[in-house]
């Protein structure tokens, strides 16, 4: 008898076992209680059945699957992530509503081989990875049922062309990001994103901009603003005036050769300025950075900045770094850097440049001794001049040796 109860009882057990390792469909691996699901890069070429019904994430990247049945995912009414990159999809492959799934957040598209962007997408979620797709057009109908999106990612697609009133439909979203993509001077009207009321990052990171971008009609609660590595030469005064929210501007690595002045007027909340490996040449003014009051950092470092104006930075009031590495600057006004005026800065960097360190700039090195640590790795800065101090650097000199004879 108790042979026999135990002998039912390892049954059970057994078959416990088998119900429970079942749960996760090879080749699939399950985590976390079988909400985290992760099929991705194993080689099928179709959805798992039996997916586990408490799914929450589900990664199906880098295979083989090139279309979704209607019945693909029944059953899984916690599933909020879903990972289909890297697949052979396309605009046809989500047969019969396949993705008409109320509880996903968010869903990746990206590496397939769409050239519109896909309907019938899930009715609430609020994030989509579009990636390294060849998509050149998006259209009017492109998001029209899609207005719960609030995070759209379409790096590294083919985009060439962004239709009027493309983005009409995402009145909900906060963040647009078009980086990598192969957009010029009239690939999108100045009223594209008039209707996206509540965007605050806007990135147009490496297209192929050569003007600014007219921002005229841009959404007035932008907080970031990207167009690094472009083509843009000039940022012409008065260039940003209607985004009085901005906190960030991110124009580095690109071709801008010239700032003109009052560029940045108006953006008294701007934080973070950076303008790190441009070509800017043109003298700094007083007028340059007028108005950025909240600054607390700007970037410049690797250009071609000859000249900076006393007075250029005394409206930073509470700027706090200044990055002026790798110019052409061979000397300074004495002034230029005043903590009468800016009471906050606490670093600053003039690496790399081409000094003649004569009386012009001995202010600058007795700075050095006034404010010890102010002046960031004075080992690197060296002189090109005069022949006594030339190839000697900053940290191994005095004040005395800056002398003009």
């Amino acid at each position: 008898m108790v042979n026999s109860a135990l002998t039912c009882i390892g049954t059970i057990l057994l078959s416990l076992t088998f119900t429970i390792a079942d749960d996760c469909p090879s080749p699939c691996d399950c985590r976390a209680g079988n909400t985290i699901v992760f099929c991705n890069r194993t080689g099928i070429s179709e959805v798992p059945k039996d997916l586990p019904q408490n799914t929450v994430t589900l990664n199906l990247g880098y295979n083989n699957i090139n279309s979704i049945p209607k019945d693909a995912f029944t059953g899984l009414k916690q599933l909020q992530n879903l990972d289909l990159s890297g697949n052979q999809f396309n605009e046809t492959s989500f047969l019969n509503g396949a993705l008409n799934i109320p509880s996903i957040q968010t869903l990746d598209l990206s590496g397939g081989s769409y050239m519109t962007i896909p309907q019938g997408l899930p009715p609430n979620f609020t994030t989509l990875y579009f990636f390294d797709n060849p998509i050149t057009t998006l259209t009017a109908n492109s998001f029209v049922n899609a207005s719960s999106i609030e995070y759209l990612e379409l790096r590294y697609n083919q985009l060439k062309s962004i239709e009027d009133h493309a983005f009409d439909p995402l009145v909900n979203a906060s963040e647009i990001d078009i980086s990598f993509n192969k957009l010029v001077d009239g690939s999108f009207s100045p009223l594209a994103f008039v209707k996206n009321q509540k965007l605050l990052n806007l990135e147009f990171r490496f297209n192929a901009l050569k003007t600014f971008p007219n921002t005229t009609y841009f959404p007035r609660t932008l907080q970031h603003f990207d167009v690094v590595g472009n083509q843009i030469t000039v940022i012409p005064s008065y260039a940003l005036r209607t985004l009085t929210n901005l906190q960030t501007i991110e124009v580095w690595e690109g071709a801008i050769t010239t700032v003109e002045d009052n560029a940045f007027y108006g953006l008294n909340k701007l934080t973070i300025l950076d303008f790190m490996e441009d070509h800017v040449s043109s003298v700094l003014t007083n007028l340059t950075f007028n108005g950025l009051t909240a600054l607390k950092q700007l970037f410049f470092d690797s250009n071609q900045v000859t000249k900076i104006e006393v007075g250029t930075f005394h409206g930073m009031t509470d700027i706090r770094e200044l990055w002026f590495s790798s110019n052409n600057l061979t000397t300074l006004e004495e002034g230029v850097f005043d903590l009468k005026y800016n009471p906050n800065l606490s670093v600053i960097y003039l690496d790399f440049n081409p000094w003649i360190c004569d009386c012009h700039i001995r202010w600058l090195r007795q700075m050095m001794n006034d404010h010890p640590n102010l002046i960031q790795d004075t080992g690197l800065s060296v002189c090109s001049g005069p022949p006594p101090v030339a190839g000697k650097s900053w940290d191994v000199l005095s004040p005395k040796d800056f002398v003009c004879k």
